[in-house]
């Protein structure tokens, strides 16, 4: 075995693809023969050893030539690793802020505690963090894996590799144009949301603890959970669109439309949630569990909550009737 068979042997071990090793090893080994020749030719003398090597260090090294051949030799490649730990901050540190705050209430609800239970409490909120930390990673690094895999590289082209031109300060900012960590962002929430219903809806409730440790308090109902295939489909949809937006990096009409058109799937799930049995698992028997032993208390908050979720479905409804609006006013302004 010469030194080309070596080389293509080496490059070949490198290669992370299984189908079409074998072509890609022939193809290279045509290639240097090809030009060993031609070099063998303009020096007028037949191919040595030295020969080989010089066009062989000329080549490159093994792992460079295969390089080449694996489009996508990264999880998450360096185009796209700058976002990927940008919102990895922002979604970690609204993680851990959230549950803080949750951890925090539970101890004053809990209070007066002992010195033991206090420590309890607090590690096992802490844990809990951690726990969810480190499934917002995985979740995370699988929506970005895709995105490396599927998304156009010129979208994550970095500011500070083109020149800078003063010119730029005159121009407009482009009315169209889509910031890229706006669906990226979406479609990580949109993600999460979608493993949560789906996948551990248990982790919905409320927390507390007692004396058997941490208890979670369903928060809501079967009502709700009826309308989660029709929901999945939204989720979906958004994913879809943003994934759009990604790609194009501006809005066009044709994901205006889109967009409008989840929008109303979206008001008619909420009207349905609105209009029928409540979608919250709060009873006063359930509250009693979590330590609310007073009847009149109970009912007082059961009340409230039942209130409150209208309230908040109905702003639902308006805040996303508005955007649609928003949405169809673009269209028709900015042909």
């Amino acid at each position: 075995m010469n030194l080309i068979d070596r080389y293509v042997a080496e490059v070949g071990r490198r290669l992370l693809l299984v189908k079409g090793r074998k072509d890609i090893e022939n193809e290279l080994r045509s290639t240097l023969e090809d030009m060993l020749e031609e070099r063998a030719q303009k020096a007028g003398k037949p191919a040595d050893e030295a020969m080989q090597m010089e066009l062989l260090k000329e080549y490159g090294s093994p792992h460079q030539v295969a390089q080449t051949y694996n489009p996508h030799p990264y999880l998450i490649g360096p185009r796209i690793y700058p976002f990927f730990t940008f919102i990895l901050k922002i979604v970690l540190a609204a993680v851990a802020f959230g549950l803080s705050i949750a951890l925090v209430m539970q101890i004053i609800s809990q209070s007066p505690m002992s010195a033991a239970e206090f420590l309890s409490t607090v590690g096992k909120g802490i844990l809990n963090i951690i726990s969810v930390g480190i499934a917002v990673f995985g979740n995370m690094a699988l929506v970005f894996a895709l995105i490396e895999r599927f998304a156009p590289a010129a979208d994550f082209k970095m500011d500070e590799d083109k020149e800078w031109d003063p010119a730029a300060l005159k121009r407009e900012p482009e009315p169209d144009e889509v910031k890229i960590w706006e669906p990226i962002l979406a479609i990580v929430f949109t993600f999460i949301a979608l493993s949560i219903f789906n996948f551990n809806p248990q982790l919905i409730g409320i927390y507390y603890l007692n004396g058997d440790g941490w208890q979670v308090m369903p928060l809501l109902s079967e009502a709700f959970f009826r309308w989660l295939p029709l929901l999945n489909v939204v989720w979906v949809a958004e994913i879809v669109l943003n994934g759009m937006l990604l790609r194009s990096g501006k809005w066009t009409n044709g994901a205006r439309l889109f967009s409008i058109g989840i929008k109303l799937v979206q008001i008619f799930i909420i009207v349905m949630l609105l209009m029928g049995p409540s979608i919250l698992a709060l009873t006063p028997e359930s509250m009693a569990s979590g330590g609310i032993t007073d009847p009149d208390a109970a009912g007082k908050i059961n009340q409230l909550a039942h209130t409150a979720i209208k309230f908040a479905l109905g702003f639902a409804v308006l805040g996303t009737l508005v955007e649609a609006i928003k949405s169809v006013y673009k269209m028709v302004t900015q042909k």
